[in-house]
């Protein structure tokens, strides 16, 4: 079978042309219908073959976006999570494609380095290698390199960091990329589902935890490594970060969890807080304006997670109480502590290679607080619905105790406040 299946309108045929003979040179075969002349073998052939590949790469322009046969045939991909959209000409893409990602290719010459065109081999070649019966190594992992996709650093643990304009839909859970040097290393996220919320047995639940809820993340998403650090945040905002002493009348609800006076850096102090440590003294309307200013300075889509997707992410499959077990202590996480936050990267991960989902800093959430997950979209995107001056913390801090660094666990702030016990990290769309 052919790896890639090429919808285009006819109209297109010296473009699909271009793209077919610069495909096949690369070691990519390309079934498209240049060949079929007669009308009644034409259906069945189609079926066939666009069923069979691997990939299918829909040529999108003013004329493919009015066919009924494209639409169709990128409808079938769409559903089959196959689909490689590419534009070649500037026109308005199909409603129900709009918020797909898609490779440009409006200009393309043939240039074999040009990255967009590297980020449609990137996206056929790992569709290709996790394909049963492609002629590839079945089941990708994040150790199997993909040649059209670059490597732009090395993490701590020794894996490849890749240029984030190659990260597509395909690319594997794990992979870890960044958009930009100063901007936060994300890992790649798969698909699933679980149960938001602590279990009725949990000796330290609380009310507002239950009843568990099941959720189905539909589509893979990346999260950053690290909650965001203070060096990227000053990055960004062009200045640097320092850590001002919180006022009285700044303190919340959430402050009731305290185990004591908490010491925090003063503005005056002579030198800039390490810029490893994580950003704290930043409010939720902060955190969405940082995530915000990545996706304009990228051009993805960045944002704060949900509550659903923060739990997830700290879950990383696991029921007990903690990722790591039903207990926790300081050797696996930053809690208890008569001052913080440390530097990120003290602790091992989690199972999804994620650092300092316990502890350290509490982290802000896209939801707005609720009693119960009554409101919570069962399909991990955030509860906006009523009215909040509140939003949801996860995550317990540097300061907290173990109970309140539960995956479960549920702290509320007010959107405006600046807490040294707070900071958050960011999500990344991968559609």
């Amino acid at each position: 079978m052919a790896d890639v299946f090429l919808s285009y309108k006819r109209e297109d045929i010296d473009f699909a042309r271009n793209i077919t003979q610069a495909l096949t040179e690369s070691g990519i075969s390309v079934w498209w219908d240049d060949q079929i002349t007669p009308r009644e073998a034409w259906d069945a052939e189609i079926e066939r073959a666009i069923a069979a590949a691997p990939a299918v790469a829909v040529l999108w322009s003013p004329r493919s976006v009015t066919s009924e046969w494209v639409r169709t045939e990128a409808h079938f991909a769409k559903d089959r999570q196959k689909l490689v959209p590419a534009l070649i000409e500037p026109c308005t893409l199909p409603i129900a494609f709009a918020l797909t990602q898609t490779v440009n290719l409006a200009g393309w010459g043939g240039n074999r380095d040009d990255r967009q065109w590297r980020k449609l081999l990137a996206w056929i070649s790992e569709l290709v290698a996790i394909t049963p019966g492609s002629g590839s190594a079945q089941g990708v992992s994040v150790s199997t390199p993909n040649r059209y996709r670059d490597s732009v650093g090395t993490f701590r643990s020794g894996e490849p960091i890749y240029d984030g304009a190659f990260i597509t839909p395909s690319t594997p859970a794990g992979t870890l990329f960044r958009d930009a040097t100063s901007m936060p290393v994300m890992r790649v996220l798969a698909k699933g589902s679980f149960l938001l919320g602590a279990s009725s047995d949990d000796p330290d639940h609380s009310a507002f935890e239950l009843p568990q809820k099941r959720i189905d993340i539909p589509a893979a998403f990346a999260m950053s490594v690290f909650p965001v650090l203070m060096s990227e945040y000053a990055a960004l905002i062009a200045q640097p970060v320092l850590a001002p002493v919180q006022a009285a009348s700044q303190r919340s609800w959430l402050e009731r969890f305290r185990k004591g006076p908490v010491k925090v850096a003063r503005a005056t102090d002579p030198e800039p807080l390490d810029p490893n440590l994580p950003i704290i003294n930043v409010s939720c309307d902060e955190a969405q304006s940082f995530a915000e200013r990545l996706a304009a300075a990228s051009g993805q889509r960045y944002r704060i997670p949900s509550e659903a997707e923060w739990e997830y992410a700290c879950r990383s499959g696991s029921s007990t109480l903690y990722a790591c077990g039903d207990t926790i202590d300081s050797n696996q996480a930053a809690f208890g502590l008569a001052c913080g936050p440390v530097a990120v990267g003290n602790y091992a991960p989690n199972r999804f290679g994620l650092y300092d989902m316990h502890g350290n800093v509490r982290e802000w959430t896209a939801d707005l607080w609720h009693d119960s997950y009554d409101w919570t979209p069962p399909d991990g995107r955030p509860a906006l619905d009523g009215h909040s001056a509140m939003r949801v913390v996860r995550g317990g801090s540097w300061h907290d105790s173990p109970a309140m660094l539960r995956s479960a666990a549920r702290m509320r702030a007010t959107q405006s406040i600046k807490s040294a016990l707070i900071g958050f990290r960011v999500v990344r769309s991968i559609n």
